[in-house]
């Protein structure tokens, strides 16, 4: 008998033993390994109160009965695939076999065979989480294939990346400005897993951070994956009220590199349900950078296409731009050299306009300054009223290539200069906190009846959306009436301004 249980101590696997009324009376070495408790604390104890989790007890406690009554027990004497539970109470997987035998005294006792599938599964679960990484990166390589825009690409990146990581919201941040300058603005480009958390949209809206604040800030800051799982607890997720009445209780923001800079931040939030365990962590790590990796390809190649198409609008347009010209000088020239003159100085204003969007958007450019230089090319311009603001370095180009464009089509259909004059307004909203400009267009001769925009549909006014309302974020209206034309737009001030602070408040982080 020694021997034997010299053996059992010695076994790789847990030998547990039982009697008739569910008392341990055997507790290996293994056992302690595997469930947490030791001998003296086991032995004596209901097997039903130390590893059978609390789904099991009920047929536990009726499988020994019966046993005990009629000698069957259709578990016994072959492997069984169950879970167990250890001391600390988690919950993890085995494999059993149970052996009935008899008691000196001639009552029932059982000996267990365990062993712990933990780590069994532990690989399973990391070769499906392979397989899904795998499979997520084909279908965003495919996708980056297809002809859709950088925000349907993202939307479905998100997407993907939130279904394999079992994530219940996701959405990206933006890099904008240069230098101390440069802050996190959102992209309005979510992943909602069920309404009930859509009002996290609204509450991050308004959102921006700089380096180290908020979670997205601090992701960006440490260059990798950042985590909070209790974000109510946390004094500086400004945006943990929104979240917590939702149910929105974990968050993860990962930093999205390209060329040794951060352009991007992709937050990802969960419930308590969600899963934040190591491996999964890791699946995020991975899936996201390359994700991330494949919005900065997508979004160049689109840059790249818009650039392609602007400079083929912009040579046709500078074409017809210089005729226009070239008619207006000659109407009011006196001589060849006050020709030659005046027509060299408009085409010269031509590039600079054009030299300022494309080329000197480094830094932030005054915006009185950028809109005299983005319509240097009117022959005449009225007044220029609008705030002392000055434009972050990367809204320069989107908003210079809005009122050139505006001033172009004066030229080619208003007769800017000739038949009308041009006044420009601007004002800060505070009830919005949207700066609001106004271009105005007026004949000197009222028309009979006033035309339609159809006149004015086609890549212009393309060129106009895209930047208007993809690179601004903001909303324009047009009208065509008998006295001339107005536009008005109207962009979120903190989407064009680092730093803007709206009249009679103070310059506070958003809380």
């Amino acid at each position: 008998m020694q021997h034997l249980e010299s053996l059992f101590d010695r076994a790789l696997d847990a030998v547990v033993g039982m009697d008739d009324q569910g008392r341990i009376t055997a507790w290996n070495g293994a056992a302690e390994a595997i469930f947490g408790w030791s001998r003296a604390e086991a032995l004596g104890r209901l097997m039903s109160d130390v590893i059978v989790p609390p789904q099991h007890r009920d047929a536990h406690a009726k499988g020994l009965a019966h046993y005990n009554r009629t000698g069957i027990g259709p578990v016994l004497e072959t492997k069984v695939r169950i879970t167990a539970l250890h001391r600390s109470g988690r919950e993890f997987p085995v494999e059993l076999s149970i052996f009935p035998m008899q008691a000196d005294d001639g009552s029932h006792c059982f000996y267990a065979f365990i062993r712990s599938l933990a780590a069994e599964e532990a690989h399973r679960r990391e070769q499906e989480l392979r397989a899904r990484e795998a499979d997520i990166l084909l279908r965003v390589a495919q996708k980056l294939l297809e002809d859709i825009s950088v925000e349907a690409f993202t939307r479905f990146c998100l997407d993907e990346v939130c279904s394999v990581a079992g994530l219940d919201a996701g959405h990206l941040f933006f890099v904008r400005g240069a230098g101390g300058q440069s802050v996190l603005l959102p992209s309005g480009i979510w992943y909602i897993g069920d309404a009930r958390f859509a009002p996290v949209v609204e509450a991050s809206r308004e959102c921006r951070f700089t380096m180290g604040e908020g979670l997205p800030g601090r992701a960006w800051q440490a260059g990798d994956l950042v985590v909070q799982r209790d974000l109510a607890a946390d004094a500086h997720f400004a945006r943990r009220r929104s979240f917590r009445e939702v149910g929105l209780t974990r968050g993860m923001a990962l930093p999205v590199h390209q060329s040794g800079e951060v352009h991007a931040v992709l937050e990802l939030y969960g419930t308590e349900a969600s899963r934040f365990d190591a491996a999964l962590l890791q699946l995020v790590r991975t899936v996201g950078t390359q994700v991330g990796i494949a919005i900065r390809r997508k979004q160049g190649a689109e840059q790249r296409e818009m650039l392609r198409r602007e400079v083929v609008h912009r040579v046709n347009n500078s074409l017809a731009v210089a005729s226009s010209i070239f008619r207006s000088c000659v109407r009011t020239a006196g001589s060849v050299e006050e020709l030659s003159e005046a027509y060299l100085n408009r085409v010269q204003a031509i590039g600079h306009a054009n030299r300022l969007s494309l080329e000197d958007a480094q830094q932030g450019v005054p915006l009185d300054r950028l809109i005299r230089e983005a319509i240097g090319l009117l022959p005449e311009v009225g007044a220029i009223t609008v705030p002392d603001l000055i434009i972050d370095s990367d809204r320069v180009m989107p908003l210079s290539l809005i009122l050139n464009e505006l001033a172009t089509n004066g030229l080619k259909y208003g007769g800017l200069g000739t038949e009308a004059d041009l006044t420009i307004s601007g004002r800060v909203c505070v009830d919005t906190g949207d700066l609001c400009l106004t271009w105005r267009e007026r004949l000197h001769v009222p028309r009979q009846s006033a035309p339609t925009l159809s006149e004015r549909i086609g890549f212009g006014s393309q060129l106009l959306r895209s930047m208007v309302e993809g690179r601004l974020g903001g909303t324009f209206e047009r009208e065509i009436d008998a006295a001339g034309f107005r536009f008005e737009l109207r962009v979120p001030l903190g989407r064009i301004c680092t730093g803007a602070v709206m009249p009679g408040e103070a310059a506070d982080p958003i809380s």
